[in-house]
């Protein structure tokens, strides 16, 4: 699946294509101050779906893990992005982990990490 990342003066856009189980069709904008921390590849932590796909090494929506509701979406765990959220507002849910898959996650996480602050 198609995603598209672009790094804005204020904020990240994600594009997330077409995402079946959330109305994300506007995609996430997400402030570099709601940015705690950013990782690539493994560890995928385990989580409970809530809405969404999950299965063999694809995942695609809302989960909870320890405690918190984290957002995934990707087909092969090693090309992941992870972004730590600050409590990231989506609908009613506080996300605190984004998890995507992109093809140069370590570029763009780099990219993003100069932008955080």
């Amino acid at each position: 699946m198609e995603r598209k990342i672009q790094l804005m003066e204020t904020y990240v856009n994600i594009d997330l294509g077409n995402t079946p189980y959330l109305k994300l069709d506007k995609g996430l904008q997400i402030p570099y101050s709601s940015i705690k921390g950013i990782t690539t590849g493994r560890p995928i932590p385990n989580a409970f779906k809530l809405y969404g796909a999950s299965f063999g090494g694809m995942r695609s929506g809302l989960f909870r893990s320890n405690g918190g509701y984290q957002l995934h979406f990707f087909e092969n765990e090693l090309e992941t992005l992870h972004l730590d959220l600050n409590s990231f507002q989506v609908g009613k849910f506080k996300i605190s982990k984004l998890i995507i898959g992109v093809e140069n996650p370590e570029e763009i996480s780099k990219n993003i990490s100069e932008r955080v602050k």
